[in-house]
């Protein structure tokens, strides 16, 4: 039985102005191939379908036509999409009752039953092929903090999700009669390798809210995870983030983005095996790191004239300054008027000096910058000149899921 795990597409994704569902479609075209070519029979995507909880009707219609063209092409395709931090549960699942004769499964909530308990068995999925169970998959979306089994200390959420996929573990182990047991998920494992720019999904639950990948049971043969858009491996082989397909910050530019194949053979996991996927419009940062106005505006002198032959490169320019500018975006669009790059993103940054009259970079910030959390963050130290307190992170997440389901 192979495999193919991918994760957070955030189709629907806005890029400081531009739409990006030329590339997304892009990025389905190329792993509709990969299925073909892969001879696939299992696809896990393990969240952040879409970027928004309550995305555009353009994204959803690209996710159901993508999801129509796998089927009919692929019949005996499996399909397992779990919801992320960034998907609305309601919305994933919203299409699966005219699924039920497929094997196209969208997990987006948790479901207890009449005593409130963990459904453990609504999450736990046969793998079929040529008619016989090979395997099962474990498909836990992402978990708010009234999705995890209560523990000694409700606050601690990593702590909730070690527990949630212990008890999960158990009772796959129960029904699987010695198959193998594959996972998904959608979280923060920590040991995650983000570049020093990467703040994308770090404030979304943080480092204490992560959950330590020595955590997961011994009896996961693999584990599919999301949220973290490096693709990489965390310590062993088979605990992996697949990462973004297309590059969704300038800070993941450099990032090899891919898919992650793999293979159930006698029983085990075996040829794990990271895909690289083509960039269809690359992401371009000039200077790469911030030079004062003049020297930026002569390298940008230099880039290519436009022409019709490729997709223009989205344009980040770094800029050092040591006062504001008010004719600096004029200038900087002047220059690159009949150049072969979109303007995306001017990231200003101020030189100062600090007590050990040590230069400092101060960067000038963005709400396209920031997550929700960090907002709340930057809102209360200038209120109260101290760090938001620890405890308010679980009643934020536990508030914004609130409004996601109410969406």
């Amino acid at each position: 039985m192979n495999f193919l795990h991918t994760a957070d597409w955030h189709l629907g994704q806005t890029f400081y102005q531009y739409d990006r569902y030329e590339e997304q479609q892009f990025f389905l075209n190329t792993l509709l191939q990969l299925l073909e070519t892969e001879a696939i029979e299992v696809l896990l995507i393990s969240g952040d379908v879409f970027d928004t909880a309550n995305p555009s009707v353009a994204a959803t219609k690209q996710f159901y036509h993508f999801l129509h063209q796998a089927t009919e092409r692929f019949p005996h395709l499996q399909i397992i999409a779990i919801a992320g931090n960034h998907d609305s549960p309601v919305r994933l699942e919203m299409p699966q009752p005219l699924l039920e004769n497929t094997q196209v499964h969208l997990i987006g909530h948790i479901k207890r039953n009449e005593i409130h308990e963990i459904d453990y068995d609504a999450l736990i999925l046969p793998l079929y092929s040529k008619g016989e169970i090979v395997a099962y998959c474990l498909a836990v979306p992402f978990l708010r903090l009234g999705d995890t089994p209560k523990t000694d200390d409700f606050s601690d959420y990593g702590k909730g999700i070690a527990t949630f996929y212990q008890e999960i573990t158990e009772r796959a182990l129960a029904i699987a009669n010695g198959k193998p047991l594959i996972a998904m998920g959608h979280l923060h494992a920590s040991g995650a390798e983000l570049s020093e720019e990467d703040t994308a999904e770090r404030p979304i639950i943080g480092g204490m809210e992560s959950i330590s990948p020595s955590s997961f049971p011994k009896a996961l043969q693999y584990i599919a995870l999301g949220h973290i858009h490096k693709a990489q491996a965390l310590g062993d082989t088979h605990i992996r983030y697949a990462g973004s397909p297309i590059p969704l910050s300038f800070s993941e530019k450099h990032y090899t983005h891919q898919v992650v194949t793999f293979s159930i053979e006698n029983g085990q996991v075996q040829g794990i095996k990271p895909i690289p996927l083509p960039i269809h419009i690359p992401l371009l940062s000039i200077p790469e790191r911030a030079l004062p106005p003049e020297e930026v505006l002569h390298l940008l002198t230099a880039l290519p004239e436009a022409t019709s032959e490729s997709a223009a490169p989205y344009l980040e320019v770094k800029v050092l300054l040591k006062e504001p500018a008010p004719e600096l975006k004029n200038s900087i669009l002047k220059t690159i008027a009949n150049k072969h790059v979109r303007l995306a993103r001017i990231d200003v940054r101020y030189q100062q000096q600090n007590k050990t009259q040590q230069t400092v970079l101060q960067s000038e910030l963005t709400l396209n910058d920031l997550q929700p959390y960090e907002v709340l963050q930057r809102v209360y130290e200038n209120k109260y000149h101290e760090p938001l307190p620890d405890f308010y992170k679980p009643l934020f997440e536990e508030a914004m899921g609130l409004v996601e389901s109410e969406e």
